[in-house]
């Protein structure tokens, strides 16, 4: 190494530099997973509960009446109405509130 006249740290800046822009963006990406991977764990709690009301309705274990679920520190919150479309038809919906505050809803019908 004899004779070495390098710009030692303007290229140790500009490394770091690049290290610290790489990191910047992937960071908003990786945010975005994690809310996603989240919505998808509280999608599958409700559609479980769902189906859960929905079975408990139809072996007349439960009625039809609108209630306040929290399950896992979440709160869900389950609606029955009369299926519009069909007569006999009882339809149920569970709402939550997901990781980004949107209102999100699922809906199943059964037979009354």
């Amino acid at each position: 190494m004899r004779n070495c006249k390098g710009y030692v740290y303007l290229e140790i800046i500009a490394a770091f530099s690049i290290c610290i822009f790489v990191v910047l963006s992937i960071l908003p990406i990786l945010e975005e997973l994690m809310t996603h991977r989240k919505n998808i764990v509280i999608r599958t709690e409700a559609h479980h509960l769902l189906y859960e009301r929905l079975t408990a309705f139809i072996d007349g274990e439960i009625q039809a009446v609108g209630q306040d679920i929290i399950y896992r520190r979440k709160s869900y919150e389950l609606i029955w109405r009369d299926h519009g479309d069909f007569p006999g038809m009882i339809e149920g919906c569970v709402c939550y509130e997901d990781e980004s505050g949107k209102y999100e809803s699922i809906c199943d019908a059964t037979k009354k």
